[in-house]
C-alpha cells in the first residue's frame, strides 16, 4: 500500500500545474520562432523582393560609385554617411521588427502572457556540478541531440533538393542582367527558406509534442499528493465537520428561541415535532421549528413550560417535517387539516380564559 502511495499515478490537478506554470516550467519549443522566421522571410523576398532590389541598387551605387567620390571631394562626408545609414537601416529594420514581432507571437502562442515568480530566485542546486552533469546525460539531452541532428537533416535535404534541381540553370547566369541575376537569386532564396521553414514546423511539431509530454510525466501526481492537496484546498474533513456542527448547533439554538412564539406544536408523537406559528400578516401558518427524536423532546419541553398546546397528529406532522422548510407557510394542500388543528387549538384557549 505504501509502494502504490508512492508511486505517481495520477493525472497532475489544475493546481499542480498552475504551480509549474508560476515556476516558468511550460511547454515550449524554440524552435517555432525559427521556423516562422524563415517562413516569414522567404514570404517578404517574393512580395518585397523588387523593394530589397532597388534600395541595394541604390546602396551600392552610392558607397562604390561617383557620388560617394563627389561627397568626398566636396567635403560632405556627414552627408553621404547619413544616407548610407538611413538606406541599411530601411534594408535591415524590416528583418529586426519581422524577428521582433515572430518572437513574441512565438511565445504567446504557446504559452501567452507567463510571468515566472521565482526566476531571479538564486537557487544553489543549479550550481551542483552532480545535477549538471546528471542533466547532460539525461533523456533532454538525448533529445536535443537528435532533434539538432534531425535539423541538420532536413536542412540539408533541402538545400540538395532545391540546388540540384538549379544546376542546370546556373551556366545561363552569364548572360542574365544584374536585375535579372536577382530576381532569380530571389527566387531560389524564397524556395530553400520556404522548404527549410516547413521543414522545422515539421519539427518544431514534433518537439512541441514531446516536451508536453515529458512535462504532464514530470507533473504526474502519487495517490497522497492528490489527498494532501484536495485537503489543503477544500480544508481538513475533521475541521469542515466541526464547522457544521456549530453551524447546526446554532441553527438549533436559534430555532428553540422560536418555539415560545409558536400557536401550535404538532407531533407524532414520539419521534416527530414540528412547531406552527399563526400570523394575521401572512397567508397560512409558518413552520418556525422542527425536529425528530432528542430536538423533538427539546421542542415539546419548551411548549410544556409556555403552555403551548401540543396536539398529536401522525400523517400531519410526518408530511410537514418531511417535505417544509423552516420559515414555510403551510401550503394549499394542507389549509384543511392544519385549520382544523387551529381552530382546535383556539376553541382550547377560549375556554381557558373563561
Amino acid at each position: 500500500m505504501a509502494d502504490e502511495d508512492s508511486e505517481k499515478t495520477e493525472e497532475a490537478t489544475q493546481s499542480r500545474r498552475d504551480d509549474f506554470r508560476k515556476k516558468g516550467q511550460v511547454v515550449q519549443s524554440k524552435e517555432l520562432a525559427s521556423a516562422l522566421f524563415i517562413l516569414a522571410s522567404a514570404a517578404g523576398i517574393y512580395s518585397l523582393g523588387r523593394f530589397f532590389f532597388l534600395e541595394m541598387n541604390e546602396f551600392f551605387q552610392f558607397s562604390f560609385g561617383a557620388d560617394l567620390v563627389v561627397a568626398v571631394r566636396e567635403g560632405n562626408i556627414f552627408a553621404a554617411g547619413k544616407m548610407a545609414a538611413m538606406k541599411f537601416m530601411l534594408l535591415v529594420a524590416p528583418v529586426l521588427g519581422i524577428s521582433l514581432l515572430i518572437g513574441l507571437g512565438s511565445s504567446i502562442i504557446q504559452i501567452g502572457f507567463l510571468q515566472v515568480e521565482d526566476a531571479l530566485s538564486f537557487k544553489l542546486d543549479k550550481l551542483n556540478p552532480i545535477e549538471g552533469f546528471g542533466r547532460l546525460l539525461g533523456l533532454r539531452a538525448f533529445v536535443e541531440g537528435f532533434k539538432a541532428l534531425v535539423k541538420f537533416v532536413f536542412i540539408g535535404a533541402v538545400v540538395y533538393m532545391v540546388m540540384k534541381s538549379e544546376m542546370i540553370k546556373i551556366p545561363l547566369l552569364v548572360e542574365y542582367s544584374v536585375e535579372q541575376l536577382f530576381v532569380y537569386l530571389g527566387t531560389v532564396v524564397t524556395k530553400l527558406l520556404g522548404g527549410i521553414g516547413v521543414s522545422l514546423g515539421i519539427l518544431t511539431a514534433g518537439d512541441y509534442f514531446f516536451q508536453k509530454w515529458e512535462l504532464d510525466k514530470k507533473m504526474m501526481m502519487t495517490k497522497q499528493e492528490v489527498k494532501d492537496e484536495h485537503k489543503n484546498r477544500e480544508g481538513d474533513p475533521m475541521i469542515k465537520a466541526r464547522i457544521r456542527r456549530i453551524q447546526r448547533e446554532v441553527a438549533n439554538r436559534r430555532m428553540m428561541e422560536k418555539v415560545p412564539k409558536a400557536d401550535v406544536i404538532i407531533t407524532n408523537p414520539t419521534h416527530i415535532a414540528v412547531a406552527l406559528k399563526y400570523d394575521a400578516n401572512l397567508p397560512a401558518p409558518q413552520l418556525i421549528a422542527k425536529g425528530g427524536d432528542l430536538i423533538a423532546e427539546k421542542i415539546k419541553a419548551i411548549a410544556k413550560e409556555h403552555n403551548i398546546p401540543i396536539i398529536e397528529n401522525k400523517p400531519l406532522a410526518r408530511t410537514i417535517f418531511k417535505t417544509m422548510k423552516l420559515g414555510q407557510v403551510i401550503p394549499r394542500e394542507l389549509f384543511v387539516t392544519v385549520a382544523e388543528v387551529l381552530a382546535y387549538v383556539f376553541k382550547l384557549r377560549r375556554k381557558a380564559r373563561k
